[in-house]
């Protein structure tokens, strides 16, 4: 059954919007599912990966208080078999997934906070692993974050670790998923987080370093041979947390995002492609933010953030849409588990849109939120949009024009990759189709 277009038309301007469309901001996210870790686990971090090479994506858990990680593999489904632990060395918080010995299957690398200790877990392909030793990250390093890469040029995969002692470690793979003793980087400043890009264009992986201590982003220049040029500061706002590297302003360039604790905002610094940063723009979140990930979560081309906030009350796991420039939108925020400290972002149910993982270090769990974008309720035609589902209607057409002055990609029913006229032909179109 079909109502006159033209009335809805003459009218939409006067009524309110029933039902929001799934790539509205405060409904992207699906309501989580949610598992228990352990009363014990105090969960530091989760990252993802397709650990048993079946296209399914899974999940891994660093459970710093139980000295293990849990892997939880994929059905792919955005379901997750039950977990298998491994242990690790004392009070595992960083945490990085690749391939450190050379035999075509991921491993696991935690960062363990009590013994500054790296622990290698070697994957059998299978989503299983044993045990490839702990080897020594230096005194007084406490890896609490990790990431990889080859900075030797040698093949093989190295790790750099963050640093309480005034510096980076990295420790340079010996091309079995031993590794040798740590490299010093000596930074003046309590190193909480780093990553890991090509920040100068040379083909030669660089490290961004946070000095929690001295409010500033450190730049250290790869090498090539292992070794790195001297750290290179950027100012930054008040207790950077965390960093990032993605391009946020699509101009083919590394940026620097920056979370900061105290401050509650996310600085990002737009880079130019030769190891240099612009000043911080900054982006406001909610209080005691611990960490965040980056992906286009509602498929506009755009990069979004998406963070875990420790201080908010509820607890909740924010999404802040890019606005393509380094800015993003006003954040909303999902309910959470209690304690929330990391986030991942892949595809866990195979629909091509990216999910969001969460942990929870107060309430020892694991959520995983669905992506709704693009994922419509209604099964009559492209142009029913809102409830009731089966019906086209006023609200269909609210539901149209609200996103189409937003220019949100729901509105682009011609799939050209743009919100115009001929979107608002092909929407009349198939409003005037009906429903079967």
């Amino acid at each position: 059954m079909r109502q006159s277009i033209v009335s809805y038309l003459a009218t939409v301007a006067t009524f309110s919007v029933l039902h929001a469309g799934p790539c509205d901001p405060a409904t992207l996210l699906g309501p989580a599912t949610t598992r228990f870790l352990g009363s014990t686990s105090e969960p530091a971090r989760v990252t993802s990966a397709d650990l048993d090479a079946d296209g399914d994506v899974d999940l891994i858990v660093a459970e710093k208080f139980a000295d293990r990680v849990s892997v939880h593999l994929g059905n792919g489904d955005g379901t997750f078999s039950p977990a298998n632990h491994y242990s690790t060395g004392d009070q595992p918080v960083g945490l990085a997934v690749a391939d450190f010995n050379a035999d075509s299957h991921l491993d696991i690398a935690t960062g363990n906070q009590n013994d500054s200790s790296v622990t290698i877990l070697l994957g059998d392909g299978m989503g299983g692993f044993v045990s490839g030793g702990d080897f020594d990250a230096g005194f007084f390093v406490t890896p609490d974050d990790l990431a990889v890469d080859d900075f030797d040029a040698d093949g093989d995969i190295d790790i750099v670790t963050s640093s309480q002692g005034n510096s980076v470690r990295v420790l340079l793979n010996n091309g079995n998923g031993t590794f040798a003793p740590p490299v010093f980087v000596n930074i003046l400043s309590s190193i909480s987080s780093v990553a890991v890009a090509d920040l100068n264009n040379d083909s030669i992986p660089d490290i961004a370093a946070t000095g929690l201590t001295n409010n500033e982003v450190y730049v250290l220049l790869g090498q090539g041979s292992g070794s790195f040029g001297p750290p290179n500061p950027f100012v930054t706002s008040n207790g950077p947390r965390d960093v990032q590297i993605a391009d946020v302003d699509n101009d083919g360039d590394n940026d620097l995002i920056v979370a900061h604790i105290f401050d509650d905002l996310i600085g990002v610094h737009l880079g130019n492609n030769t190891g240099a940063f612009a000043p911080q723009i900054t982006t406001l979140v909610s209080d005691g933010l611990i960490e965040t990930q980056l992906a286009d979560l509602d498929g506009d081309g755009q990069l979004d953030l998406v963070t875990a906030t420790f201080g908010t009350s509820p607890q909740s796991i924010a999404i802040s849409l890019g606005n393509g420039d380094g800015t993003f939108a006003p954040q909303h925020n999902f309910p959470s588990g209690n304690g929330p400290v990391s986030v991942a972002i892949a595809d866990f149910n195979g629909d091509g849109a990216p999910d969001v993982a969460s942990v929870h270090s107060a309430s020892n769990d694991l959520y995983v939120y669905l992506n709704q974008c693009g994922q419509s309720t209604c099964s009559c035609n492209p142009a029913d949009l809102a409830d009731p589902c089966g019906v086209l209607n006023f609200f269909d057409v609210s539901a149209f024009l609200v996103a189409y002055n937003a220019q949100d990609p729901i509105a682009d029913f011609n799939n050209d990759g743009m919100v115009n006229f001929f979107d608002v032909s092909a929407f009349l179109t198939a409003f005037n189709n009906g429903c079967p």
